[in-house]
């Protein structure tokens, strides 16, 4: 009668058993948290009668996925969202876009969830090294509906119509005009002047914000070109 090993055999079986046992992947951890605010005031110039705003939600992961949540408030019923992206440049700049979010959009909410993008961009999102944005796009204004720095967010945000009928006296003149007035959370002011139509002959020279209500002239308050 042949002798059987009990001890090898149930040795064998858990040998056999730990080598079949499925590894764990754990599961992806947030790293960093962003919070943007957006407005089609910070459209660079703001929508004509357009005032929707929004908040963006942005994680970054352990495994270097992202995922972007958008609500869009006050969206007006005849439009409809259609794009979103990343886009470099600073609160008066309109810059190329960097990161397309392809997302899926649910009304007046947009989700988004990006992998295998670069990792110079994770790098940015996680240190905050760039001036970047986030612009949502729609039917209406595809150029963009609402926008928000990603980092150092715009706390006030005014396009102004430059014309010289409004100068006190008003000017006759064919040049026409739209300043762009940002202030972010970092109390840094950002400004840019385009001026159109200007006379042949005429140059621009300077300009200023000053104090004093519409229909007054007042002192200079601070120089932005």
């Amino acid at each position: 009668m042949k002798k059987i090993n009990v001890i090898a055999i149930a040795a064998l079986f858990t040998i056999t058993a730990i080598s079949c046992k499925k590894e764990t992947v754990p599961a992806a951890t947030v790293t960093k948290e962003i919070t943007v605010l957006l407005a089609a005031a910070n459209e660079n110039p703001q929508p004509s009668g357009r005032t929707e705003t929004g908040t963006a939600s942005i994680k970054v992961f352990s495994d270097k996925s992202v995922t972007v949540d958008i609500t869009i408030t006050g969206l007006a019923s005849s439009d409809n969202i259609t794009a979103g992206h990343f886009h470099i440049g600073d609160p008066v700049t309109n810059g190329g876009v960097v990161v397309d979010l392809n997302p899926t959009v649910m009304g007046n909410m947009v989700k988004a969830k990006l992998t295998n993008v670069r990792s110079s961009f994770i790098d940015t999102l996680m240190n905050g090294t760039a001036d970047i944005y986030l612009n949502v796009h729609s039917a209406q204004v595809p150029a963009g509906i609402v926008r928000g720095q990603v980092f150092n967010g715009v706390t006030f945000a005014s396009s102004v119509a430059l014309s010289g009928m409004n100068e006190v006296p008003a000017v006759n003149t064919t040049a026409t005009g739209m300043a762009l007035l940002r202030i972010t959370a970092d109390n840094k002011l950002y400004s840019k002047v385009t001026v159109t139509n200007v006379e042949a002959g005429d140059a621009l020279t300077a300009g200023h914000i000053h104090t004093g209500a519409a229909g007054t002239n007042g002192g200079v308050l601070i120089g932005i070109c």
